[in-house]
């Protein structure tokens, strides 16, 4: 009996140790979590490893043609020569924590809406509410995964936010808040 209470005892205690590790572990990976959808650094002081969603900065943008959702024909050059583009993916999480402010912004950016270009990844009900909340804003496009805007410019995860100048990328990230710093830097150097 008292072999049995033993042994039931250092399995209690083994299970405390091996919980309290996995906790902390957990906590570890969360607190890494937040500072990544932060556009942190990682806990080295190095950036995180991420991968572009996007074509880096300096890269030409390949071409394309889209039908918007009101039936317009568009192409790169139908934007002017410094668009702003947003990708957007219905039911991505970060891409709904974003689409309100990337909504404000380009309300708010010079140019007009035919300076503005969202595509919305995805069908349905739900790409029809994203098309809703973007088309007083933005000339809107809708395309499958993998489709020719999003291949013009190497989109590879959402959201994604570019800035162009004059076929260009001059800045892209998933982070809107990085995208509104470089226009606002552009428009200063160039006023």
């Amino acid at each position: 009996m008292v072999a049995t209470m033993v042994l039931i005892g250092m399995l209690s205690a083994l299970n405390l140790l091996l919980s309290v590790g996995v906790i902390r572990r957990l906590r570890e990976h969360s607190a890494e979590l937040a500072t990544l959808r932060s556009g942190g650094t990682a806990p080295n002081g190095g950036p995180f490893p991420l991968g572009e969603v996007a074509l880096p900065d300096g890269s030409p943008i390949g071409e394309f043609t889209a039908v918007t959702v009101d039936g317009e024909p568009v192409t790169l050059g139908t934007f002017g020569v410094r668009p702003l583009v947003g990708f957007f993916s219905p039911g991505c999480t970060p891409c709904e924590e974003q689409l309100p402010a990337f909504v404000e912004f380009a309300t708010g950016r010079p140019g007009g809406r035919d300076t503005r270009l969202a595509v919305v990844v995805g069908t349905g009900e739900e790409a029809a509410k994203t098309v809703e909340r973007l088309n007083p804003v933005a000339t809107v496009v809708v395309e499958s995964d993998d489709g020719p805007v999003q291949k013009a410019f190497g989109v590879t995860g959402f959201p994604a936010f570019i800035l162009v100048a004059n076929g260009l990328v001059a800045a892209s990230h998933y982070q809107l808040g990085a995208i509104i710093d470089h226009d606002a830097a552009a428009l200063s150097a160039a006023g």
